[in-house]
């Protein structure tokens, strides 16, 4: 299986029946965009949903002819491209709505690569806010050393042995929490978040043939001390779990 069909193959397995569903599979890019039937029922929502669609396609077709002046001034073969888009919704409250998303692309390369995504969206205001905003960012600093325990442990997992810091091997330090994707995830399902999901795309902790990370974090309470009040029903602590594949 080429990477290209590879891509596609995880792209229509992601959407369900009820989703919103974009393909366009021809070349010289298939375009893979889609969003869950829950957030399509909140029109701000899904305008901003589209918005990013139409700014993700127009900047993969800028890379396809980036590619296609190359390979006619180098005299090699273009190769398709390929961009896929797929968002989830990891919790929702009646104040706030979480979602993630996963982006696999292909431009030429040996390989497809992977991205993340999040979005939260204040429903009262109709409008996207960082997570830093509602969680402040002392908040997310002091979650620094239970994420990179729970990213060491996927780490030592996948490589069969303890984590040891190397300076100068940036695949055994923790990426800086304040730049990863975050996400608040509502993890036992109840109606408020408990866990800070921490997305963490292929070559940032590892080598790419390890693939993406994930680290769950659960809330504690000096996690929530700086929640604004508007906010605070949305949250609540959370105990250790372990990630369902």
């Amino acid at each position: 299986m080429t990477p290209l069909h590879a891509l596609l193959a995880i792209a229509a397995a992601a959407l369900q029946p009820a989703d919103f569903p974009r393909e366009e599979l021809g070349e010289p890019l298939a375009f893979t965009y889609g969003w869950p039937a829950a957030a399509d029922t909140i029109p701000a929502l899904r305008e901003a949903l589209r918005t990013d669609m139409e700014a993700e396609r127009t900047k993969a077709l800028g890379y396809v002819e980036e590619s296609r002046a190359g390979a006619r001034e180098n005299g090699f073969e273009f190769i398709p491209h390929y961009f896929a888009k797929t968002w989830q919704v990891v919790g929702s409250t009646p104040q706030l709505v979480s979602l993630t998303a996963s982006e696999e692309t292909f431009s030429g390369g040996a390989h497809g690569n992977i991205h993340f995504d999040a979005m939260l969206w204040d429903l009262a205001a109709q409008r996207r806010v960082a997570v830093a905003q509602v969680l402040g960012e002392a908040a997310i600093l002091g979650m620094t050393e239970r994420y990179c325990a729970a990213l060491d442990a996927e780490r030592a997992a996948q490589r069969g042995e303890p984590i040891r810091r190397d300076p100068e091997d940036s695949h055994t330090l923790c990426p800086p929490l304040t730049e990863l994707v975050l996400a608040p995830k509502d993890e036992d399902g109840n109606g408020r978040f408990d866990t800070l999901d921490v997305l963490i795309a292929p070559y940032l902790a590892g080598p790419y043939v390890e693939g993406p990370y994930f680290a769950e974090v659960p809330f504690e309470v000096e996690d929530l001390a700086g929640v604004a009040e508007s906010y605070r029903a949305a949250f609540e602590t959370g105990a250790p779990t372990e990630r369902q594949e």
